[in-house]
């Protein structure tokens, strides 16, 4: 693609919006009932361990043990925060600091998250060990606050952090994880309103260098007129709603993605709906279901540079403006990749160097997600089950980790009608999916879409077996249309007492 200078124009307006391996547990209590009681109910917040100092981002790092590396666009564990919200406003001179200038806490248990995210004055808080909060629940976090992981890891299970009507928050080297709901990969049911972090109607946000996986609704949300946010170097995996963007009508959002890696998802990658200034560079997509970056609403203006995309349906798609140079594409399919042309200037808002989109992949394998990221491997022989007593309750999960894995696995499902989309990717070779009981009529997969580009399960690999099950897709169409059950594009398959209930797209060989 040629290169197309980009717009010259002054710098986004930026000032605040409207007043409006896995770590071992720790003991821990359920802090459902504490999240939604009375935060003064907790009394003051005595913490397991403080370290009376100043924290600043450096102080920060060490204490973390970040990694000094560093690539085209500077460090990749930034003492300071990057993107648009390092950009200074009257009331944050420097950017977002979080917690600098208060002290520095340690916490290992719910209740005492849930107390110092309250607490009204500047604080950093790490998050030792696992805390599993219980029910996904949301706790809040105050301004002047960060969270990070602690030298040893910090993860946050079945669970998430609410940033809601404040300013200058960076949350840091977390795990989000297992808030996931067994048979609802859409996160439709009521009591699946389950985040990894929510931030609403806040401004100068950094989210930096986390890892989110298995979850319930979104694994980021940013809404609400939420401005100044950053999120880089974080990974998310294995997911159906990842990063949403929006739920408002004005279009006042200031956004910077850069360096996160997204792998087996699916929509919202993200879904950047009515986006004043998106600025998205050095991404790693690769295993997109749905769509990739979507640039929703007429207004939304994006720059896109120097991403990968790969194995991806709609890799760059929208209604809204985008300038796109330097990508890679990388077998996708669908809607062509949007470029509308020149956009904004995002260097006159902050200073950054583009990574070379050739270097992406392997600065994200190495580098996406916290110091102690969770293997995302799957061991040779792995179950499904929706109650939560395998090692995944989703198929879609499972195979996720299968396609990143160095061997071949096999795939146990456990009875159940699992409705969800599942793409055997091209990293996935050799792998088998089996029905535990023997029965087809035992464990169905299934999903109602009318594409040929959409089907319930996609293989996409070489060598897969697909043994005792039914595939479904339900929906009553009419020609040209298609309800595909399975599309087979890979060589090799195999398929053993397998039941097809809906259209089925043969494209590969050697069956």
């Amino acid at each position: 693609m040629s290169f197309k200078p980009p717009h010259s124009g002054a710098p986004v307006s930026l000032e605040s919006p409207p007043a409006t391996p896995r770590i071992r547990g720790r003991r821990h209590v359920a802090v459902g009932a504490i999240v939604g009681a009375p935060l003064l109910a907790l009394g003051a917040f005595v913490p397991s361990a403080a370290v009376a100092q100043t924290a600043n981002g450096t102080d920060l790092l060490a204490q973390i043990g970040a990694p000094t590396t560093t690539t085209a666009d500077g460090p990749v564990w930034s003492p300071t925060a990057t993107g648009f919200a390092s950009t200074p406003t009257a009331e944050l001179p420097d950017g977002t600091t979080g917690g600098a200038g208060g002290q520095t806490v340690t916490v290992d248990e719910p209740a005492e998250l849930v107390a110092a995210a309250a607490s009204a004055e500047p604080l950093t808080i790490l998050v030792d060990g696992t805390i599993d909060v219980g029910d996904g629940s949301m706790i809040k976090v105050t301004a002047n606050k960060t969270i990070a992981g602690a030298a040893d890891g910090g993860e946050i299970v079945n669970g998430g952090l609410f940033v809601d009507r404040v300013s200058n928050v960076i949350i840091r080297n977390l795990t989000f994880r297992d808030s996931f709901i067994g048979a609802d990969w859409d996160g439709k049911s009521p009591e699946n309103d389950n985040d990894g972090i929510r931030i609403d109607t806040s401004h100068h946000i950094w989210v930096d260098h986390n890892e989110f996986e298995r979850l319930g609704d979104g694994q980021l949300d940013i809404r609400k007129d939420s401005t100044a946010v950053t999120a880089s170097w974080n990974y998310f995996r294995d997911h159906n709603k990842t990063l949403g963007v929006g739920w408002t009508d004005n279009v006042v959002t200031t956004l910077t993605l850069h360096h996160n890696r997204f792998s087996n998802v699916h929509q919202r990658n993200g879904s950047l709906d009515n986006v004043a200034a998106g600025h998205v560079y050095n991404n790693w997509l690769s295993g997109v279901s749905s769509y990739g970056m979507n640039a929703r609403g007429e207004q939304t203006e994006l720059v896109v540079e120097g991403n990968v995309f790969e194995h991806a349906r709609n890799p760059l798609i929208g209604e809204g403006s985008v300038f796109q140079q330097d990508n890679i594409f990388v077998d996708v399919w669908g809607e062509q990749p949007r470029d509308t042309g020149a956009t904004f200037d995002a260097s006159a808002n902050y200073a950054y160097t583009a990574d070379p989109a050739s270097d992406v992949r392997k600065l994200l394998t190495k580098d996406a997600g916290p110091v102690h990221a969770t293997s995302d491997e799957a061991e040779r022989r792995i179950t499904v089950a929706q109650d939560g007593s395998g090692d995944y309750m989703s198929v879609h999960a499972a195979v996720g980790a299968a396609s990143r894995s160095a061997h071949p696995v096999e795939i146990v499902v456990q009875p159940g009608i699992y409705r969800e989309v599942v793409s055997i990717w091209p990293d996935a070779d050799h792998l088998t999916i089996v029905g535990a009981t023997g029965d087809p009529a035992d464990v169905v997969i299934t999903y109602d879409k009318s594409s040929s580009e959409w089907p319930t399960v996609n293989v996409l690999a070489d060598d897969v077996t697909l043994q005792s099950l039914t595939l479904e897709n339900p929906l009553e169409v009419s020609a040209p249309k298609k309800a595909l059950a399975l599309r087979d594009a890979g060589t090799g398959t195999t398929l053993d007492d397998v039941v097809l209930l809906g259209d089925v797209l043969v494209e590969g060989a050697d069956r």
